[in-house]
Formats: C-alpha cells, structure tokens, sequence
C-alpha cells in the first residue's frame, strides 16, 4: 500500500473526540436502560454503573440519556436528548479580548 493510500484510509475512518465521547455514553445508557428496564437485572446494573465510574463517563449525562429519551435504540432520539443535556450544562464561553464588558 503506498503512501498516499494510507493517509486516504486514515482520513476516511477519522472520528472526532467529541464523537467517540458521545458514543460511549450512547452505549453505557443503552446497556443500563436495558439491565434495568428491560432485563430487571440489578447485578448486570450495579457492574454496568461500575463501568461508568471506571471510565469516568458523566453520570448525569447518562441519566439524561436514560430518562429523557424513550428509545435508546434510536440514534436520533438520542441525539436530541444528548444535545438538550449539552445545551443546559454548557459553560459559557469567556469573552474574547476584543470584546467589552
């Protein structure tokens, strides 16, 4: 494979850090939605939870993710709920040094 060739394939399958954040928080609320609410199975949600606090997701955004969206399944509800949590918990932006007070 040349050179060329590498970086096109590189590119191609670039995902975003924000992206890959997102997606992990999609899985974490998917697998707790269905311990809980569909399987009952508070074993499976208490080692799902541990999950969470070892890879140090944000819990609130998974509750968000769990509670406020009807089908976890659904990548677009998901997404919605995940940008109305973002939107509500997002710090504002300090001014710029060109902007007064």
């Amino acid at each position: 494979m040349g050179l060329i060739q590498t970086f096109q394939s590189r590119l191609l399958r670039y995902e975003s850090p924000a992206r890959l954040e997102q997606q992990s928080h999609f899985e974490a609320a998917r697998n707790l939605a269905q311990a809980q609410f569909q399987l009952g199975d508070a074993e499976l949600s208490k080692r799902l939870w541990q999950d969470v606090a070892d890879r140090d997701l944000d819990v609130e955004r998974i509750e968000q993710l769990m509670y406020g969206c009807w089908f976890q399944d659904d990548p677009d509800a998901m997404a919605a709920a995940d940008a109305a949590y973002l939107s509500r918990t997002a710090q504002p932006e300090p001014p710029g040094i060109f902007e007064h007070c």
